[in-house]
């Protein structure tokens, strides 16, 4: 391998792994809305339970 493949090689895997990161963050931030978003759901479905357990029969 030459020097100029090998320099095209490095920069061609540095820059494929460049959005690594960035897309890893990304996902984590997604995650914890969809999972705040979840928690909130449930803890109004648990209060909404205890305050008329009749109504959380309904379907």
């Amino acid at each position: 391998m030459t020097t100029g493949h090998h320099a095209a090689l490095a920069e061609l895997t540095s820059t494929a792994h460049g959005w690594v990161g960035p897309a890893a963050i990304a996902a984590g931030v997604l995650l914890l809305i969809v999972a705040l978003f979840r928690r909130s759901r449930a803890t109004l479905a648990k209060k909404r339970r205890t305050a008329r357990p009749s109504a959380a029969e309904w379907w």
